[in-house]
C-alpha cells in the first residue's frame, strides 16, 4: 500500500489523490496486471479517511478500466490492452507481428503425434497419419493475446522442425515455405470458462471468460492444411461480427 501517498493539507480531494497514486503506480510498473489492491477498509484504517473517498476513487478507476472488482475476491489491477478485430480478420496480428513492435511469440512445445482420431476427422486424414503439434502464446506488450494449439499434417508439411515455425509467421510458413495458396479460414466460436492451466497461460483468473475459437485452414485445392485451437482472454478481446439479414418480399 506504500504506493498511495496523501497530502491532507492541500485542496486536491482525497479521492483524486488516491486515484492518482494508484494510476501512477500502474504506469511506472509498481502495480502490474492482476495485482490485488487493498480493501476500502484497509485504506481507511491506514490514512484515517472516510470510506466514501476510497469508494469514489475505486469507482473512478473502474470507469477508466484501470482496476476491476471481483465479488468475493477483491479489487485487482486490469490495465491490459484489448484486441479489437473483425471476426473474419481474426489473424490480423500475423501481419502486425512483422510490422509492429511489442509483439512476441513464446513457443511452449513442438511435437509429432500419431492417430488422433478427433484431429484426423477434422482434417480428413487417414488413420495412422502423423501431425505436427505446436503450442505457442502470442503476446503484445508482454501480455498474452492468444494461446494456440496448432495441428499441421506431416503429409503436407514434411521436414518441418521447430526452427521453421520460429523463423516465419504461421501463414507465411504455409505460403512462402511450402507454397500453398490459402483459400479459406473456417472459424467456430464458443465462450468457455478458463481452466486453471489456461488461466495461468493467459495471465487471467481461473473461471474467467475465454473465447475458444477453432479454425480450419483450407487451400485452393480443398486440402485441410491446419487446424488451430485458439484461447483468447475474454475480458481483453473484442470481436466484431457482421450479420446479413435476408429480406423477405
Amino acid at each position: 500500500m506504500d504506493y498511495i501517498v496523501l497530502d491532507k493539507t492541500i485542496k486536491t480531494s482525497i479521492y483524486r489523490q488516491i486515484a492518482a497514486s494508484i494510476t501512477a503506480a500502474i504506469l511506472d510498473g509498481r502495480l502490474k496486471y492482476n495485482d490485488k489492491l487493498p480493501t476500502e477498509k484497509e485504506i481507511c484504517e491506514v490514512f484515517d479517511i472516510s470510506q466514501t473517498a476510497v469508494r469514489m476513487a475505486y469507482t473512478a478507476l473502474i470507469k477508466e478500466n484501470k482496476i476491476k472488482r471481483i465479488k468475493g475476491k477483491g479489487t485487482f489491477v486490469t490495465n491490459r490492452e484489448r484486441y479489437r478485430v473483425h471476426f473474419k480478420e481474426l489473424y490480423q496480428y500475423e501481419q502486425h507481428m512483422k510490422t509492429s513492435s511489442g509483439y512476441e511469440v513464446v513457443y511452449l512445445m513442438f511435437d509429432t503425434i500419431e492417430d488422433d482420431s478427433a484431429i484426423n476427422r477434422i482434417l480428413k486424414l487417414k488413420t495412422n497419419t502423423k501431425c505436427h503439434l505446436l503450442h505457442r502464446i502470442v503476446k503484445k506488450n508482454g501480455n498474452p493475446l492468444v494461446y494456440q494449439k496448432i495441428y499441421l499434417p506431416k503429409l503436407y508439411f514434411p521436414k518441418l522442425f521447430q526452427k521453421h515455425v520460429q523463423e516465419l509467421a504461421l501463414f507465411d510458413l504455409m505460403e512462402q515455405e511450402y507454397h500453398y495458396q490459402i483459400k479459406s479460414l473456417h472459424n467456430t466460436f464458443s465462450p468457455i470458462k478458463a481452466s486453471s492451466a489456461d488461466a495461468r497461460l493467459l495471465n487471467i483468473l481461473p473461471g474467467e471468460a475465454v473465447y475458444w475459437v477453432r479454425t480450419l485452414v483450407t487451400d485452393d485445392h480443398q486440402k485441410n492444411l491446419a487446424y488451430i485451437i485458439n484461447y483468447f482472454p475474454g475480458e481483453f478481446t473484442e470481436f466484431e461480427v457482421t450479420v446479413h439479414a435476408k429480406r423477405e418480399i
